[in-house]
């Protein structure tokens, strides 16, 4: 496809670091944080070494430092709970030395490291407290086709700007796009578990996919496909070639994804926020 120079490697946002989702960690935190009302809207980030910033409303601080699923945001318990915090604040805050040593300079910064600490800025800010509740929700079920699997990787597949002999770490899972609409999802020596979870978070939102294939290996495998939902803006030109869909390309693989199964899901019940913070 035409402007693969335009193609952003989100590899980062979305290598699934699968076991460390919900845990936060009580020694990353900022060593000094400015937490002020504002106005206005701007990035949630590392904008230079040993400085985080954030200028964002209150509720969305909290879907981003606790990476609530996109379906979850739409549960009424969280509705309720989020209700009354649209208040902007802009946090500035010094990044402990081997962090920032770390992070470096954007796009290097580490983002998990980052949501953990503005975790528990919002924990002994405005004495936030929440637990986690097991709900049946509406998900996939990831399984073999009739055709069996039979894992393909295009030799070619890698981020724009990689050295020759870049390979990349075991177990990830990452998604690349290219502009507009192609996407890459890059398996290397996961597991199916991995891969089901890996789906989950960079394709579909954060709505559960189980692993039901009963593949006990590892593999390396990748998939190209249209990016779902895409809707292309007036004036865009045809697309020269027609992308499969994310079932299509897993088909292609051996694998079946089917929706409408009932499983059990991890919700973040929020039980206290202060609508102020702790003065700074």
């Amino acid at each position: 496809m035409a402007n693969r120079a335009l193609a952003i490697t989100l590899a980062a946002l979305f290598t699934c670091s699968i076991e460390a989702q919900k845990i936060t960690p009580s020694e990353l935190k900022f060593e000094v944080a400015s937490v002020k009302p504002s106005k206005g809207y701007g990035e949630c980030a590392s904008q230079s070494p040993g400085r985080f910033t954030c200028l964002r409303p209150l509720q969305e601080m909290i879907v981003m430092a606790f990476e609530v699923p996109a379906y979850q945001r739409l549960d009424p318990t969280f509705v309720r709970a989020s209700k009354g915090y649209e208040q902007v604040f802009q946090i500035v805050a010094a990044v402990p030395g081997e962090a920032a040593k770390k992070w470096g300079i954007p796009p290097k910064g580490n983002f998990e490291e980052q949501m953990a600490m503005l975790r528990n800025l919002l924990i002994d800010r405005f004495t936030l407290t929440y637990h986690y509740e097991k709900r049946e929700a509406q998900g996939y079920s990831l399984t073999v086709n009739k055709a069996g699997f039979r894992p393909r990787r295009d030799p070619t597949s890698k981020p724009v700007g990689a050295p020759k002999d870049y390979v990349p770490p075991a177990g990830s899972i990452s998604r690349r796009f290219y502009f507009p609409a192609e996407n890459w999802l890059d398996v290397t020596r996961a597991s199916m578990r991995e891969f089901a979870e890996g789906l989950s978070r960079s394709v579909f939102q954060g709505i559960p996919v189980t692993d039901d294939t009963g593949l006990k290996d590892v593999y390396s495998f990748n998939l190209r496909f249209e990016t779902p939902d895409y809707t292309p803006p007036p004036g865009t030109p045809e697309p020269t070639e027609s992308l499969p869909t994310i079932f299509q390309a897993l088909g292609r693989q051996g694998l079946k994804l089917t929706r409408n199964k009932r499983v059990m899901a991890d919700f973040l019940v929020i039980d206290h926020v202060d609508k102020s913070p702790k003065e700074n």
